[in-house]
């Protein structure tokens, strides 16, 4: 069982590096700042839940006590997020912003299923609490990139004069 959690945390690491790079790479691709704002503070997140991970696996593979889940990481945030016109637009209008969100949609849902899963096979309280967590920020992640995507949409579809058939 210790080896199972391992390797899904070890699974984990590996989702978690590839957002935090997709998203680091979008933020170097922006050039306005609410837009590039927007991916460094998922970049941001991302590392931190890496980072997490990262401990449990050391407290894990040690053998040592496994820590309290970490009270920011606790503190998940709501959907309060506003997207002005704007950064839709800049979205919808750039091929890559517009890839990298659709490819974060993946990431984060596959975040979301792989965290509620490790969640229900958790054993120890502290592990099940901290894959809670971090299911609930993925999907969060997940819900504010899909809405992102559907206002961008239109931008995108109208700058490349899609016109249904």
């Amino acid at each position: 069982m210790k080896e199972d959690m391992l390797q899904a945390i070890r699974k984990a690491m590996q989702g978690e590096k590839d957002s935090v790079t997709l998203y680091e790479k979008a933020a170097a691709h922006a050039d306005e700042p609410e837009v590039k704002e927007f991916f460094t503070s998922r970049a941001q997140e991302e590392q931190r839940h890496f980072n997490y991970l990262l401990k449990y696996h050391n407290e894990i593979s040690g053998d040592q006590p496994l820590s309290a889940v970490d009270s920011e990481l606790s503190a998940v945030r709501e959907d309060d997020s506003f997207f002005s016109e704007g950064f839709v637009r800049r979205i919808g209008e750039d091929q890559f912003l517009f890839s990298a969100i659709s490819t974060a949609l993946l990431l984060e849902k596959d975040a979301f299923g792989s965290y509620k899963e490790n969640a229900e096979k958790a054993q120890q309280p502290q592990l099940k609490e901290f894959f809670e967590l971090l299911a609930k920020w993925e999907m969060l992640h997940y819900e504010e990139l899909l809405h992102v995507q559907q206002e961008a949409e239109r931008f995108y579809w109208n700058l490349n004069a899609f016109e249904p058939f």
